[in-house]
């Protein structure tokens, strides 16, 4: 299914007294082709920027609410994923769950082009009879007199050439992907992808997970209402007047009255169940955070809404926003954690759960 993206501006509602009129001010993150959020020597620019990639804006030499969420779990953490030089590669298992949570990301807030830049991967369950592992096409071989010996692709092509009837997967999906065009590689958030057609292929079950996804959050009526009259992916370099710290956001949707939606797909999105995710992973930090640097930037946030979603166990799309007293707990969150930042960074010291070396009593 197709999603197609509709903004809305409302100019006299924009323009009202008490709004940023952020729009007004946010510059394409390209002009002729040269970034507009560099200067002569590359240093940042402060300011709103649109149509920022995410490999662009992961790059940017700022501090994201992700590295401070890693620094407030502790700065030895901090230090870990982002300072040292030891890596943990990610499963496959993994890899497929992201990529189900960004492809829905997309087709709710960017759905535009999404079919010219990827296709759905067929799956050996979209095609029950045909023939999928080797025992299974040895094992034809041998019914018409044929040797089994060779690669798989081998004896494809061999029981094949023998038998133009016979339905085995890897045909039917080279054949889908030959129909994309010719076959390529693309190098997408620093990960070499294969493609077809200039198009990457999609794994089936994620795609589909990822179309039931987007469905389901554009058919909850307040969430689509939150998902109006707005931009997405609207990106804010700013330096903190404290600290000292350049920072960056990129807001999921910033509207024009100055609320903000983040999109969070997730395993649950039962109250009690979020709300322990939400804690675990620091939404709070994440919301006050981005909050901040709007604020830096000219904009006060006046709602910010987590708009939940899942699709592995249940089809269910769930808006949240925090309470009050968590609001403020997340700011005295935010700011002590961007002090604590840079001391850490002037100090070179990074620590666990003390600063001092020191033996702690459990109660």
């Amino acid at each position: 299914m197709a999603y197609e993206l509709i903004v809305e501006k409302d100019d006299e509602y924009e323009n009202s007294v008490g709004l940023s009129n952020w729009r007004e001010r946010a510059k394409p993150a390209y002009e002729n082709g040269q970034p507009t959020y560099l200067d002569s020597q590359g240093e940042l620019i402060e300011g709103i920027y649109l149509d920022m990639t995410n490999d662009v804006y992961h790059a940017l030499p700022a501090l994201s609410s992700s590295k401070l969420k890693k620094f407030i779990d502790s700065p030895a953490h901090y230090y870990r994923e982002y300072l040292s030089d030891i890596t943990r590669k990610r499963t496959t298992a993994m890899q497929n769950t992201f990529d189900a949570g960004t492809h829905s990301h997309t087709l709710v807030l960017e759905p535009q082009g999404y079919y010219q830049r990827y296709f759905r991967d067929v799956m050996p369950i979209d095609y029950p009879d045909a023939l999928h592992t080797a025992a299974q096409i040895e094992a034809q071989l041998l019914s018409l007199g044929l040797k089994k010996s060779g690669t798989k692709a081998e004896k494809t092509a061999r029981l094949i050439e023998a038998d133009p009837t016979a339905v085995v997967f890897e045909d039917i999906q080279q054949r889908e992907y030959d129909k994309q065009g010719i076959k390529g590689t693309e190098t997408v958030e620093g990960v070499e992808v294969t493609t077809y057609g200039g198009k990457i292929p999609v794994d089936g079950q994620v795609w589909d997970d990822a179309h039931r996804a987007a469905k389901t959050t554009r058919e909850h009526n307040e969430a689509n209402a939150y998902l109006s009259n707005g931009l997405p992916e609207v990106a804010m370099i700013h330096r903190c007047h404290n600290t000292g710290l350049m920072l960056k956001v990129k807001f999921d949707w910033l509207r024009f009255d100055d609320e903000a939606v983040d999109l969070k797909t997730t395993l649950s999105t039962r109250p009690e169940k979020f709300l322990r995710q939400l804690n675990d992973l620091h939404y709070d930090v994440q919301q006050e955070f981005y909050k901040y640097v709007a604020l830096l930037s000219g904009i006060e946030i006046k709602e910010f809404t987590f708009v939940t979603t899942e699709y592995f166990h249940a089809d269910i799309c769930q808006p949240y926003n925090l309470s009050l007293s968590k609001i403020i707990h997340a700011i005295d969150k935010v700011q002590q954690g961007l002090k604590n930042m840079a001391d850490c960074i002037e100090t070179n010291v990074w620590y666990g759960w003390s600063k001092d070396d020191c033996t702690m009593t459990l109660v």
